[in-house]
């Protein structure tokens, strides 16, 4: 985030603002990018709000459930496909999507131009994997899938098969 100076725990009521342009900036593979606009400590661990970005044809993350926290996305520019274990839900710019914890799902790019969204995790300490593998990645060229199932475990996550679509973006990643 910014500095501490500019954020204070929201546990003190102290307003937070995270600026356009602000907040901690992942860069993830597949061409996937997400800014940290609140985190666990801004909220007092009641919510995570993320900014993210993926590129045309970005292929998905692997389908996963969440077992300790809700995932809820909108969709603020171009249109992103959720899926569940049971079907593909177009969702244009404009679109809610509530992930009940222990829901499978996954989300992709199908489109040929690029994805904006939100997303909130509820509590917060479900969204410190998103940055865990992010850095593990960036650690190694070939995260073994073994490694990346240990990491989503490690923050109440579970793998539970590839991207929907991986064979449309064998690059994709979460």
């Amino acid at each position: 985030m910014p500095g501490e100076s500019e954020h204070a725990s929201a546990a003190h009521n102290t307003v937070v603002i995270t600026s356009p342009g602000e907040g901690i900036v992942i860069q993830r593979r597949g061409g996937q990018h997400t800014a940290i606009k609140v985190g666990e400590t801004e909220a007092g661990g009641a919510y995570a709000l993320h900014e993210n970005s993926a590129p045309g044809g970005f292929g998905g993350v692997p389908l996963h459930i969440h077992r300790e926290a809700e995932e809820a996305f909108y969709v603020l520019e171009g249109e992103m496909t959720v899926y569940t274990e049971t079907e593909a839900i177009a969702a244009p710019s404009g679109t809610f999507v509530l992930i009940p914890r222990g829901t499978v799902h996954s989300v992709a790019n199908l489109g040929e131009g690029p994805v904006r969204w939100l997303t909130l995790f509820s509590p917060a300490a479900g969204a410190g994997w998103v940055q865990a593998v992010a850095s593990l990645q960036a650690a190694k060229a070939n995260v073994a899938p073994n490694e990346l199932a240990a990491t989503f475990r490690q923050h109440g996550m579970e793998i539970v098969g590839p991207p929907p679509d991986a064979n449309r973006n064998e690059g994709a990643s979460t």
